[in-house]
């Protein structure tokens, strides 16, 4: 693993909750790690080989001078943020601000926060029944790709499935999709969703006909059983249309359960 330092950059900012802050200012001392499990540059002796860091300082610079936060925590956030997204040789950075003079009454150095950020994998899930589905899901995965902290890298093929619990409604069209984001797993949970309500995802019947389904299966290796997120996805192993996807992409390699057929429908060519 290679490490960038940007150590103790010094900035004028106006971040603080209280609006003397913002008016006045202050000084901010910033620190950033950029972690990248290899830097070509480390061979080629080529400046494209590696992070330049008068450009990464020039980005910091401006979030930290141009930009009001309450937060130094939001500051670092926004920092760590913009090197994962400018940056495709790092995979995590670790972002410390510094707040020589926060309005504290007593003595101390400063005041200071520190966040690690890193680059996720996710698999997920999506299927539609309504409208023209093929182009539901095109949609509905551009608008996934079109984010600026969401890169889809593989798509399977499209399958063709009778519905699952409530039989009354047209066949799904299903498949999964390999994704690196740097969102948090409930932040990216709340992406989905969102995107699903763009396209007139309605909830009113338990597993009825929708326009789009976007489910997360896996993040990472996070085992989570959080009420709002569930990792792994605690139906996946049950649904063939989930795993023969899966297994297309060499995700999975095990038996696929019985059950609702599973036909292949057409290969999908967005990438």
């Amino acid at each position: 693993m290679h490490h960038i330092v940007m150590r103790n950059m010094k900035f004028y900012g106006y971040h603080g909750c209280l609006d003397f802050e913002k008016e006045n200012g202050q000084w901010f001392i910033i620190t950033v790690d950029i972690a990248c499990p290899f830097l070509p540059g480390s061979v080629t002796d080529e400046l494209n080989g590696t992070i330049n860091y008068a450009d990464a300082f020039e980005r910091i610079k401006k979030i930290a001078t141009e930009y009001k936060f309450n937060l130094i925590e939001k500051l670092a956030s926004e920092i760590g943020r913009c090197i994962l997204k400018n940056y495709s040789l790092a995979s995590e950075v670790t972002v410390t601000v510094h707040k020589p003079n926060a309005p504290v009454d007593g003595e101390f150095e400063c005041m200071e926060t520190s966040i690690n950020l890193k680059r996720h994998n996710a698999i997920i899930s999506f299927g539609s029944n309504m409208g023209d589905r093929e182009e539901i899901i095109r949609n509905a995965l551009s608008i996934l790709n079109d984010r600026d902290d969401v890169s889809i890298k593989r798509i399977s093929s499209l399958y063709e499935t009778e519905p699952v619990g409530y039989e009354n409604q047209a066949d799904f069209l299903n498949g999964v999709a390999v994704i690196e984001t740097i969102l948090e797993p409930l932040d990216f949970l709340h992406v989905l969703q969102k995107i699903e309500l763009e396209l007139h995802r309605v909830r009113t019947i338990k597993n009825g006909p929708r326009t789009i389904d976007l489910d997360v299966l896996e993040f990472d290796e996070i085992k989570s059983y959080c009420e709002e997120l569930i990792l792994p996805h605690p139906r996946m192993h049950e649904r063939a249309f989930v795993l023969v996807p899966m297994k297309e992409l060499g995700l999975y390699d095990s038996d696929i359960p019985g059950g609702k057929e599973v036909r292949f429908y057409k290969e999908f060519g967005m990438l």
